[in-house]
């Protein structure tokens, strides 16, 4: 068989120095390879040139001392208005990788720039994507120039991105690095010697990074999504799948497709300078081409292709028994890989790709979501993850991303769910937050009937309300006389926005127990301790009668008009010294009002009371006995009953006009946080994800002439 008519088996990579040391030993290799492979992966990250380096970008294998390229990024293309620098990401050109070559196509057709976009492509610190401060900023904007891919990035505005920001700016930091993944590769080119050249004709760019020293072999920037041991020189595997997802066909399939789209898990990978190679014996031709698939070429086509680590195990000693060419090898996994995948394809499940990996999250959170809210709507994809336990979707979640669950204990499981750098914490925490926005709206605290929400606040910075009066009378202008200036009268009242919060932990006891409702009391549990807390908050500034900014009088007083002299309970006498109270304020300039009550707060223990004199069905004991503060009456009044006034007093009730006549008390949030916010992180206090319930909230009482109380 031709072999330029197939696609060929992963490169083999570099070891690592311990791997190096006991090569010799072929079960041994075989065993450590296996585990690192599933402890490994990652993107693909490739190094920008240097300026004044390589415009072509070539890094053919490096022999002697340590290279270095700095990106083309200078000080002179910072701007310090916008906290932009401008940087060349790539020109596309051949990178030598051990026994064939690698290309970038730049063009608008090969390059998936929506995480660019969609805002989402991060600007790291050394391909740090595990930790949130390893994010400094984004890559703003792309563009093709040249050949070149030109990136426009912004640094973020936090320590860390200040600190890479001002060392940019000064020159101390010039080299940048790129992560991407390649989806789609042809083979271009095959010399005399059989090395091929692998031309990327479809990749996404994932992050940009800023790196101290990029092309050293020996301090490559290395992170693995499972094993984020952030700076460790790994193995540097080329992993390619074909569409399907297997990492070779039949030799007949293989033929018919030379030029094949490959789709690899996704790998994170810096690109090591091929060291020298040393002097090798001479060997016949026949052993040349059984020594050509190693048990390196053998694991790493074997887990391409979704073998299990018994089956790879056996290839394994199958080879070092009768050693493979590389067209047995490949006949033999491609059949391996056509009975598991026939299996696979009527699985009632949602592919676990990396293209659908947005559809699983979203469908699992769909269906969990449905768990703790059954009344809600469960989408199609949602019914593949219907009746799974909390356990069985991690698992489910965790292998779509390439992590072998096999011999794992449920513990363990669990641990590397909640633990890993995989986005189930986050869906879980998604769907609780949507049980509790939920929950909160079901929470309807009764000052909202009657208290005015505000605009929503930009910052925590003071929010200034400003009282202004009523317009000045127009006077009498005689004959040939002159019009008179009028003046308005203002008043000032402050207030801020304050956050409140509470954290709780989900173990990994939570997860292994399904335990789904202590996860749903949680979210419903905060939903209305955050009501409550919005309750208090308005009506403590009836209780708490604060004095008044802008004439330092309290709330409540002989002055204001607006305080019973002699308290008394609910009745039609009081009810209208209460009614005649707010009719006689007067605004800032002493204009008539003539405000009408519409709220009755009470507290519980004035309930039956104030529903005798505002219910429609109230029968007068005598005809001049009249109520017009019933339902329907002229000047009627709406009950309010809270408790909350009950820990004040007991006897203690007040009247409210409405806000569209006068201002009261108003309420506001802060703004793109409008109520309760949950969120979540991996825990350092418990053994498990840390919840987070959050909510930026503040009132304040705005004039006191809508207001009127009566001590009881």
């Amino acid at each position: 068989m031709n072999d330029k008519s197939k696609v060929p088996p992963a490169p083999p990579p570099a070891r690592g120095r311990l791997t190096a040391l006991i090569h010799r030993h072929p079960r041994t290799t075989a065993l450590l390879d296996i585990a690192a492979n599933l402890i490994g992966g990652g993107v693909l990250t490739r190094n920008t040139p240097a300026e004044g380096g390589d415009p072509e970008e070539r890094r053919q294998p490096m022999t002697g001392g340590r290279g270095n390229r700095s990106l083309a990024v200078t000080p002179d293309s910072y701007d310090s208005a916008a906290r932009t620098v401008e940087a060349v990401l790539s020109a596309g050109s051949a990178v030598r990788r051990y026994w064939f070559t690698e290309e970038l196509e730049i063009s608008a057709e090969a390059i998936d720039l929506a995480r660019v976009t969609g805002g989402i492509c991060p600007l790291l610190d050394t391909h740090n994507q595990y930790q949130l401060d390893g994010v400094i900023g984004r890559v703003l904007s792309v563009r093709i120039e040249d050949g070149q891919l030109i990136g426009v990035l912004q640094f973020a505005d936090t320590p860390a991105g200040r600190d890479i920001e001002a060392r940019v700016a000064a020159g101390e930091i010039r080299a940048i690095s790129i992560g991407y993944r390649v989806t789609k590769w042809q083979i271009t080119a095959t010399d005399d010697t059989d090395h091929e050249t692998w031309r990327a004709v479809a990749w996404e760019l994932l992050e940009a990074s800023f790196v101290p020293v990029p092309a050293d072999p020996n301090a490559v920037v290395r992170s693995a999504p499972q094993n984020p041991s952030h700076g460790n020189q790994e193995e540097d595997d080329m992993r390619r799948n074909l569409p399907g997802g297997a990492a070779a066909a039949a030799p007949a399939a293989a033929a018919a497709n030379p030029a094949a789209s490959v789709e690899p898990a996704q790998t994170t990978r810096s690109e090591p300078a091929a060291p020298a190679p040393a002097p090798a014996p001479a060997i016949e031709p026949a052993q040349r081409q059984a020594d050509a698939v190693t048990v390196q070429a053998i694991r790493t086509a074997g887990t391409n292709a979704g073998l299990d680590t018994d089956a790879v195990f056996e290839l394994i000693e199958r080879h070092e028994a009768n050693p493979f060419t590389r067209d047995a090898l490949m006949a033999d996994i491609g059949r391996r890989f056509a009975e598991r995948d026939s299996n696979v394809r009527t699985a009632n499940r949602v592919p676990a790709s990396a293209g659908n990996g947005v559809t699983m999250a979203r469908a699992m959170g769909d269906a969990l979501f449905h768990r703790m809210s059954p009344g809600s709507e469960l989408s199609a994809d949602a019914r593949n993850f219907r009746g799974m336990s909390l356990l069985r979707m991690a698992e489910e979640y965790l292998g779509s991303s390439g992590i072998s669950m096999r011999g794992m204990t449920a513990h363990e499981i669990a641990e590397r769910a909640l633990h890993s750098t995989s986005d189930f914490p986050a869906l879980m925490g998604n769907a609780m937050n949507r049980r509790l926005r939920a929950a909160y709206e079901e929470n309807q605290p009764s000052y909202r009937r009657w208290a005015r929400r505000a605009p929503n606040a930009p910052d925590f910075r003071s929010i200034d309300v400003i009282q202004t009066s009523a317009m000045p009378d127009l006077l009498k202008v005689n004959e040939a006389g002159e019009f008179k200036y009028g003046t308005i009268s203002d008043g000032k009242v402050s207030y801020a926005v304050v956050t409140y919060g509470r954290i709780i932990g989900i173990s990994r006891q939570t997860l292994i127990n399904d335990d789904l409702r202590a996860l749903e009391r949680m979210t419903t549990g905060f939903a209305g301790s955050a009501a409550r807390l919005e309750n208090r908050t308005v009506y403590s500034q009836l209780t708490a009668n604060p004095t008044m900014s802008y004439d330092t009088t309290a709330l409540f007083h002989a002055d204001h008009g607006n305080l019973a002299g002699a308290g008394g309970p609910i009745s039609a006498t009081t009810l209208g010294a209460g009614r005649t109270a707010m009719r006689l304020q007067k605004g800032l300039q002493k204009e008539e009002l003539n405000l009408a009550p519409r709220w009755l707060i009470v507290p519980a223990t004035q309930e039956q009371l104030a529903y005798q004199y505002t219910s429609s069905q109230y029968v007068p004991a005598k005809q001049t006995d009249t109520n017009e503060f019933r339902a329907g009456g002229r000047t009627a009044v709406e009950p309010i009953v809270e408790s909350v006034l009950d820990a004040a007093s007991t006897t203690a009730w007040y009247m409210a006009a409405g806000n569209e006549q006068c201002d009261t008390i108003e309420y506001t949030y802060l703004e793109g946080a409008e109520g309760v916010q949950l969120s979540s992180r991996i825990g350092f206090t418990v053994d498990g994800v840390e919840l987070k319930a959050s909510l930026d909230f503040a009132a304040a009482t705005i004039d006191h002439r809508g207001l009127y109380k009566n001590g009881g």
